[in-house]
């Protein structure tokens, strides 16, 4: 499997991740939707272990291997700024 699938699946798995935290504030409104955002934002550590944990599992279920360092860096070069953006995502619309 291509690095390009690994993201996208890497991605997918994310944004789902996201959105079903998000989805009890859907029934929420004040001190409590504020209450609910407060907690999601601090578990954001918990979240950047959820996906270290999701990329090790689909590098694994899709038998990549790194012959040498220079490819595992690579690898980890090309999935940067991936890790960038999803931990944005994370935050978005959440903090002024």
């Amino acid at each position: 499997m291509s690095y390009e699938k690994i993201k996208e699946e890497f991605i997918k798995g994310a944004e789902e991740y996201i959105n079903a935290k998000r989805k009890p504030f859907e029934k929420l409104s004040g001190s409590e939707l504020e209450a609910a955002k407060y907690h999601y934002l601090d578990d954001f550590q918990d979240y950047i272990t959820h996906l270290n944990f999701t990329l090790y599992k689909l590098i694994d279920e899709h038998l990549i291997s790194f012959q040498t360092l220079e490819e595992a860096n690579a690898f980890q070069d090309y999935m940067k700024p991936t890790f960038g953006m999803l931990s944005i995502k994370f935050t978005e619309g959440l903090m002024d």
